[in-house]
């Protein structure tokens, strides 16, 4: 059970297991998955890591830090923390999940769906990307200052994490809506179908 002190190694275990588990679908008469199908999976995996993150960081990080001095911030923030794994993965789980989206998107256009889709899907992939659009171009450039990566004065760090906290605020809010929206695109839709 090695593989289970390393994080690589146990992710690497689990999509091991999962290829095990497609193979005897298969062999047992199954169907394989298809690009969609694997689009659709990543799509969802990322989110989870994007929205987990989000959630991690509007719940636990911020609220914990509140009362930090700027001393131990500097060293909470430091190349290797916590910190910035965790806002490495938030950035990457946040493409990752606009590209496998836009992949599925294409799918839509091109008929690939078992529906042509609703406005439900419509609204909430306008509010990710939405919230892809704050992590890119408001949090991830605000939090480089407030972490180091780029040097800022202590006035500037403060509206720097100001800016990228309200955007990570915004991104909170939609997130609610959206992830209902997505899933009742394809589960439950409450809107109509678009025309055809």
């Amino acid at each position: 059970m090695g593989f289970l002190t390393d994080h690589k190694k146990t992710i690497m275990a689990g999509f091991i297991l999962l290829a095990i588990i497609l193979g005897a679908a298969v062999g047992t008469g199954g169907n394989m998955p298809g690009l969609y199908d694997f689009s659709r999976y990543f799509h969802v995996l990322a989110g989870i890591v994007w929205i987990g993150l989000l959630y991690y960081f509007n719940f636990v990080q911020v609220p914990s830090l509140g009362g930090v001095t700027p001393e131990t911030k500097a060293d909470i923030f430091k190349d290797g923390s916590i910190v910035r794994r965790a806002l490495f993965w938030f950035r990457m789980g946040a493409h990752a999940t606009l590209l496998f989206g836009l992949i599925l998107y294409y799918g839509l256009i091109k008929n690939e769906l078992d529906h042509a889709g609703g406005i439900d899907i419509m609204i909430g992939a306008t509010f990710a990307i939405i919230m892809w659009f704050n992590v890119t171009f408001i949090i991830w450039p605000n939090q480089k200052k407030v972490i180091g990566v780029v040097e800022a004065d202590a006035d500037t760090k403060a509206a720097a994490g100001k800016k990228a906290l309200m955007a990570s605020r915004i991104n909170t809010l939609l997130s609610i809506p959206m992830l209902f929206l997505m899933f009742a695109s394809t589960h439950f839709p409450i809107f109509a179908p678009l025309a055809e």
